[in-house]
């Protein structure tokens, strides 16, 4: 019951579903700027984050159960 958008503005927003018309904000995780290909797979979810000013790209990995506590 919980929806994870990496939409490229250099966060992950966790929104969770309270009935079938509502949701709340669970708040967001920084990424990077541009970062907005994900893959959820089981209990990760997996970003590709561009290069940026000199930081390489890279893919990273967030385990579902410490997104919901940050």
């Amino acid at each position: 019951h919980r929806i994870y958008a990496s939409c490229g503005e250099g966060f992950i927003d966790t929104f969770t579903q309270l009935d079938a018309d509502h949701y709340s904000s669970e708040g967001a995780l920084e990424t990077r700027a541009g970062a907005r290909t994900s893959l959820l797979a089981s209990d990760s979810l997996f970003v590709a984050v561009p290069q940026h000013a000199g930081s390489p790209a890279e893919i990273r990995c967030y385990r579902l159960d410490r997104i919901a506590k940050e």
